[in-house]
């Protein structure tokens, strides 16, 4: 006979929503009583190794216990500071920091809380950027084939359409241009063509560097990413780089454009970011980005 369920899951399973199944079909979710390391606990003591460290968030483990201090020593002081006129320290040295890890001149940080909200912000950046320096039109994105940015409206415009699930939107969500990964001399002059084309309504190129994780570990040459900065200088849109899997040691570099010796206009970053104890993000601009928001108006 299976173990019973603890009476909490079972009580609960009624009002939680499951993401990523079917739940009329799907197995009950393994219940986890604990963390530990590289490890879940579950009610009835097993142990597992979670090699997907929650999603790629728990980069240094479960329960880190640097980490866990410092959540300690900051809730005694205090758990959150809106950004409305205000400022804490914690963000504030924390951006700093982040402005000196990223290569170029990517020194503007835009905090928020998930991924999909970072990428979302990232893309009213390019959007408004545009807009700022007087130029109409510019209101698409390339995006590619086997390509993952997440699941609010926007963000699901950039991914796969397939993955994505688009056409269950359709009408709804704006339809964005998707192309193949310039891997070879073909689909580099592929998507050559069509920006020459059609930059005229395109605001930014959104890639995420070396790996495309949720589409299946696809991974690509620096020199993609080399390609892409050339061809986005040349025809004059923003790249935008979604870091938020590959992000924090993931590629080996701490981040992923580091090993292509480059930078992109705006890179999102979550997950590992808080090692996977709390949800922030943030999407940080480069300096001509910021140049194109400061103003007298």
């Amino acid at each position: 006979m299976p173990d019973p369920q603890p009476d909490w899951l079972t009580r609960g399973a009624r009002h939680v929503w499951r993401p990523y199944c079917q739940m009329k079909t799907a197995r009950p979710p393994l219940a986890v009583k604990a963390t530990k390391g590289a490890r879940l606990i579950l009610e009835d003591g097993r142990e597992l190794v979670d090699g997907m460290a929650s999603w790629w968030t728990a980069c240094h483990g479960y329960n880190h216990p640097h980490i866990a201090e410092a959540v300690r020593r900051q809730l005694e002081v205090a758990p959150h500071v809106m950004f409305g006129g205000l400022a804490h320290e914690p963000a504030y040295r924390l951006a700093e920091r982040l402005a000196k890890l990223l290569p170029g001149d990517l020194d503007h940080v835009f905090f928020a809380e998930s991924g999909s909200v970072a990428v979302e912000i990232a893309m009213k950046m390019a959007l408004q950027y545009w807009i700022n320096r007087g130029v109409a039109g510019r209101t698409r994105f390339v995006g590619f084939l086997g390509g993952y940015h997440g699941d609010t409206l926007a963000t699901m415009t950039v991914c796969d359409p397939e993955e994505g699930m688009h056409s269950l939107f359709a009408g709804v969500l704006p339809a964005q241009i998707m192309a193949e990964l310039p891997t070879d001399a073909a689909r580099l002059d592929a998507l050559d063509a069509l920006l020459a084309a059609r930059s005229g309504e395109i605001a930014a190129i959104m890639v995420e560097p070396l790996v495309q994780g949720a589409g299946g570990m696809r991974f690509h040459e620096t020199e993609v990413l080399h390609r892409l900065r050339a061809l986005a200088d040349r025809h004059d849109v923003l790249l935008i780089f979604d870091e938020i899997f590959t992000g924090f040691g993931r590629t080996g570099s701490l981040f992923a454009m580091q090993a292509a010796g480059m930078a992109p206009d705006i890179v999102t970053l979550s997950k590992a970011l808080t090692g996977g104890t709390l949800p922030l993000s943030c999407a940080v601009a480069s300096r001509r980005v910021f140049d194109a928001f400061w103003s007298d108006d």
